[in-house]
């Protein structure tokens, strides 16, 4: 899953604090545990309600009288074990759990549970819920399925736990010209009246709850065959034309892969279900029906950007790269969110790298880097693998620590290890647990073993410590002296803390002369002999900040130019969290960017914009604003003329979303020629869509009460 906005094309989160409440887990009794359930659904999309009938084949270990599982918003009608006598239900609306007791005692072995029951359809986006939009031909209403974390016990009663995994036999009752969809292929059509159809999918494999997925619309598909999968793109009728990107990047990455996780797609179909609208969270990874807001499959190659592009691409390869990390290999519980989250994250970027190098998706990471760094260094804070007591605080699991402190943390050790090891390492992974459920340490047991490194040592360290690195370099007559202490946002607030010590890997090396793998095991201090300047953390894997002292610090800004664009920013952006957190001066800030050459890489100008436009924000309409915003101006200007303000034929993709940045920072900052080409551009409708978009934007921060009405008539 991805949750909230997608920015910068890269995915981010809305972080959030766990308040931890419980001192017990709670999780369902073991006595009477699920292997298949067979479900009936009859939904009426126009009262907003659904009957459903489910047989649970349940495997019962100890002679019991009460079975219970998971239950929110139904109402029994009656359940049943083997056709015996109706059960007396029970719910308990705090732990979202139903209770049956039978008169006789279940004995031990297996058993089938019966259950008919009524619920709602709700209108959130979560649970069982209908999506209203205006179609071609007039009002159409979607129903669908978004589960993650606990909300299938909305459309089923089930023990709805990832751990609790089970096959699954659906079949929904839906109107003829409508299209119904689930995790697996449809199996049977059976027809219920003129206007009716009752639709049998094929069983799926054992899994989780959380992943199945029911839908009914106005739908049409495309598809295409890849390693004997039928890959498909579901989109609401009309959007066809709009959908053939998303299937050629989702057959490509099916490939890769397949190849990758060196285990094959198990499922006969896999489809990329696109919501009429946006849906919560972002994007659900269903297995074999991963459902998406529709902004993020939809591409249309006239009116849509370059960073539309790269956006679609990465959320698609996020929830793609989840069918194996999270779907065929499931973790026991929320504590691992973790590693489904930031595998699937650091993987949209690894999968970028190697099918569309153009694009330098490894450089855009650093911003998912600094988000995960940001939330670590603040006074709310929480471990990776953390406690998690209750589904609702499963659901305030997901958030920038769990996807991008867990991205740069699976970063690391890839870098760490070595690309093939640790690709060798994940093989070994998928075909020891598939079909399983695992705990974080399994993976990294396996990958110590393969890499014949501390890895369970240095992964422990950075999942169960909340906080940053910090690496302090200090010069020395022979090189530097470096030394681990941590950073935080607000420093005073970390004052008391005892040291806290990380086995870090880090790259050191003379600038210019760059080294492939971590050279120093940093846990502590160390010293490293080499020939200045020393630049520490090359190619920036490690997670963590580097303080250099004053003189390190100016001998590597007067050659920032020659130095790999990975470690410019990495320069940039240490330089702006030492410096806006009171480590180091803060006019650092606006040193690296005016020795920064105009002609240097895209990624890290754009970098340097968001970087003046959050100083920006820190300004009132005072002389200081006015005087800041002089010099980003000065500053931009070369690089506008260079850039230019219109597209050039075959000019890098990055280049591209560079200059629609740039033009909507300079308007920010009260470049007056740029606002009024935006106006006359927009007012005369010339341009490409794509240009007309960062028009609008400009056009709109600037906007009179009279642009503003023309804005919001244009809009409906």
């Amino acid at each position: 899953m991805i949750r909230a906005s997608h920015l910068a094309a890269l995915g981010l989160l809305c972080a959030s604090t766990v308040v931890m409440a419980d001192p017990v887990r709670q999780v369902l009794p073991d006595t009477v545990v699920p292997t298949h359930y067979d479900l009936a659904l009859s939904p009426d999309a126009g009262a907003l309600t659904f009957s459903g009938k489910v047989a649970i084949t349940v495997d019962v270990t100890a002679a019991t009288n009460d079975v219970v599982l998971n239950a929110v918003g139904l109402t029994f009608q009656h359940a049943t074990l083997d056709g015996s006598a109706d059960a007396v239900v029970t719910l308990e609306k705090k732990t979202g759990r139903a209770t049956l007791r039978f008169a006789v005692p279940i004995q031990k072995g297996q058993h089938v549970l019966t259950m008919a029951y009524t619920g709602r359809i709700g209108l959130s986006t979560l649970g069982f819920f209908a999506m209203d939009y205006s179609g071609p031909n007039g009002p159409r209403r979607t129903l669908a399925t978004n589960f993650e974390p606990a909300y299938a016990r909305e459309l089923l009663p089930c023990w709805d736990e990832p751990a609790r995994k089970a096959t699954f036999s659906v079949s929904i009752d839906a109107p003829k010209d409508q299209m119904a969809i689930s995790n697996m292929p449809v199996a049977e059509v059976t027809s219920l009246s003129g206007k009716l159809q009752r639709v049998r999918f094929a069983e799926t494999p054992k899994m989780s709850t959380y992943l199945l997925f029911v839908a009914v619309g106005d739908f049409e598909r495309i598809h295409e065959s890849v390693d004997g999968v039928d890959v498909g793109v579901i989109v609401k009728r009309g959007d066809t034309p709009k959908a053939g990107y998303a299937l050629e990047q989702a057959v490509a990455l099916l490939h890769y892969y397949n190849d990758y996780f060196g285990a094959r797609f198990p499922l006969p179909k896999l489809d990329l279900v696109a919501a009429p609208g946006q849906i919560d969270g972002g994007a659900m990874e269903n297995w074999g029906a991963i459902f998406y807001s529709q902004h993020s499959v939809l591409f249309d190659a006239a009116r849509s950007t370059e960073a539309d592009r790269q956006h679609v691409f990465l959320v698609i390869s996020h929830e793609m790269a989840h069918q194996w990390f999270g779907d065929l290999v499931t973790m026991s519980w929320w504590d691992d969110l973790w590693l489904n989250e930031g595998f699937a994250r650091w993987m949209q970027t690894f999968a970028a790298d190697d099918l569309h190098p153009q694009w330098q998706t490894g450089l855009l990471a650093s911003s998912i880097f600094e988000l995960g760094k940001k939330a670590d260094a603040g006074p709310s804070t929480h471990s990776v693998v953390q406690e998690v007591f209750t589904a609702d605080q499963a659901d305030q699991a997901f958030d920038y620590i769990t996807y991008d402190k867990g991205a740069a943390i699976i970063s690391m050790m890839n870098a760490y290890v070595g690309r093939d090891h640790f690709r060798a390492g994940v093989r070994r992974y998928m075909q020891a647990h598939a079909f399983g459920n695992t705990v974080d340490s399994d993976l990294w047991t396996l990958l110590q073993q393969e890499a014949g490194k501390p890895i369970l040592a240095i992964e422990h360290d950075f999942t169960r410590q909340t906080g940053v690195p910090l690496v302090r370099v200090t010069g020395t007559a022979k090189g530097v002296q470096l030394q681990e202490a941590r950073f935080a946002q607000f420093p005073e607030s970390i004052s008391a803390e005892p040291l806290r010590a990380w086995k870090l890997p880090l790259a050191v090396a003379t600038a210019g002369h760059r080294t492939g793998d971590p050279t120093v095991l940093l846990n502590a201090m160390a010293d490293v002999s080499m020939p200045a300047p020393v630049l520490v953390n090359v190619g920036q894997y490690a997670y963590a900040r580097v303080l250099y002292d004053g003189g390190t610090f100016d001998a590597l800004a007067s050659i920032l130019g020659a130095l790999e664009p990975v470690d410019q920013l990495g320069l940039l952006n240490d330089a702006f969290a030492l410096g806006t957190s009171g480590y180091a001066p803060a006019n650092r800030i606006v040193k690296l960017p005016t020795a920064l050459p105009v002609d240097a890489n895209p990624i890290v100008w754009n970098r340097i914009i968001v970087l003046l436009q959050e100083l920006d924000n820190h300004y009132g309409d005072t002389p200081a604003r006015a005087a800041f915003r002089g010099f980003a101006l000065s500053l931009l200007a070369p690089l506008a003329a260079r850039v230019g303000p219109v597209v050039a034929a075959g000019e890098p993709a990055n280049m591209t979303v560079l200059r629609d940045s740039l033009l909507v920072a300079l308007s920010t900052f009260g470049d007056a020629p740029v606002i009024e080409r935006a106006r006359k551009n927009f007012a005369g409708s010339t341009g490409t869509p794509a240009e007309l978009r960062t028009d609008l934007s400009i056009v709109a921060e600037h906007a009179d009460a009279a642009t503003f009405d023309a804005l919001l008539e244009r809009a409906h």
